[in-house]
């Protein structure tokens, strides 16, 4: 057996969400309860009846990719050719992570708190791995200095999400600019891998800026999952740098040949008639509902500034170990939510407010009375 595969830990998020019951508040995956549109599908399925169900080109249809590369317009990343339509995000992610490093000798550097798959994927390839996080004392706030300081001359690859899972915390413009300016003075290149899958879901009066408008060595990771309510459709894409897609598209075309006909159908028809995004203005409702029901719950947050997470910081006997926390979470309250240390984030739950108001609310409670508990030993 391959010991690199045979190491790596199993996701504790979906450990947690199979011990979970019938009757279970789940607030731990990150799973959209909205019903996505249907016209894109029934669009997809006409062109389906008249051409049949092909494989598409390796790169995806140049159509969806030419779409995707001017709707966002990132400087250098403009054209058909610096977009691969992938399977998920996912896909993109282990493609980025494969193309761009030697495990013989270069490090990827992971800015946390982060998506647990980040590092797992590394050492799935070999490859060596470093975590620096944010204070959690500053809410996780990005710090582009704390980054750089953290960077050794190994390090190639620097994976950031913003919107952060599991903080919800965005990278200001400003942090992002100086992030830029200090990698764009070092010797070594650095490729920044930056996955904004949660970018169209955010709470402020613009949208999250990209590291991909200051930095030209910038990977960008995104897909249809979370922003449409469309996780089993499985489309995501990856943009890179006209000197990196090639070897990114040579790993897509050994891994999967290409991604879905059917689904890339149905994400041509979400970006043609401006559906990207669509159910923002359901968050931004909600994002109000928890912030007021953790303040009637006295329950300490980070409050979110995108994505659907937020991070309840733990207390007394139970803030030294989150997983067990959630463990007896689940058991004496029947409540789902996802420790820290899944993250890297020790002290603390990351629950996710997608679930139905009464739901969340109750949820809510139920914690808040779980924190007054005394642990079982």
């Amino acid at each position: 057996m391959n010991p690199s595969i045979h190491d790596i830990a199993p996701s504790v998020i979906r450990e947690l969400n199979s011990r979970k019951r019938s009757d279970s508040i789940d607030l731990g995956l990150g799973e959209p309860i909205l019903r996505p549109e249907l016209a894109p599908f029934e669009a997809a399925t006409a062109w389906v009846a008249e051409h049949g169900c092909p494989y598409s080109p390796n790169a995806g249809f140049s159509e969806l990719r030419g779409t995707i590369a001017r709707h966002y317009a990132y400087p250098g990343l403009e054209q058909a050719a610096n977009v691969c339509v992938t399977v998920g995000s996912q896909e993109a992610l282990f493609v980025a992570i494969k193309a761009l490093l030697d495990p013989a000798r270069d490090e990827a550097l992971i800015v946390g708190p982060s998506y647990s798959l980040y590092p797992k994927l590394c050492r799935m390839e070999g490859v060596a791995v470093r975590e620096v996080s944010f204070d959690p004392y500053q809410g996780f706030r990005p710090n582009a200095k704390r980054v750089l300081d953290a960077l050794s001359d190994k390090t190639r690859v620097l994976v950031i999400a913003s919107p952060n899972n599991p903080t919800g915390r965005i990278w200001p413009r400003e942090e992002l600019k100086a992030l830029a300016l200090g990698l764009s003075a070092r010797e070594e290149p650095v490729t920044v891998l930056w996955d904004e899958v949660y970018r169209e879901l955010y709470y402020g009066e613009a949208p999250p800026a990209s590291m991909a408008e200051f930095y030209p060595r910038t990977v960008v990771v995104n897909s249809l999952s979370k922003s449409n309510a469309l996780t089993g459709l499985r489309l995501g894409w990856l943009m890179a740098p006209a000197e990196i897609m090639p070897l990114a598209l040579k790993v897509h075309q050994l891994t999967v040949s290409c991604a879905s006909t059917y689904s890339q159908r149905v994400a041509l028809e979400v970006f043609n008639h401006g559906l990207l995004g669509n159910h923002r203005e359901h968050y931004v409702v909600g994002r109000e509902f928890l912030l007021e029901q953790l303040d009637k719950e006295g329950l300490g947050a980070v409050a979110p500034e995108g994505g659907f997470y937020a991070m309840i910081r733990l207390k007394g006997a139970w803030a030294g170990d989150s997983t067990k926390a959630a463990l007896a979470l689940l058991e004496r309250k029947n409540v789902v939510a996802i420790p820290g240390a899944a993250f890297g984030a020790e002290g603390w739950l990351r629950i996710s407010w997608v679930a139905e108001r009464e739901q969340l609310a109750l949820g809510l409670g139920r914690i808040r009375e779980f924190l007054e508990l005394t642990p079982k030993t």
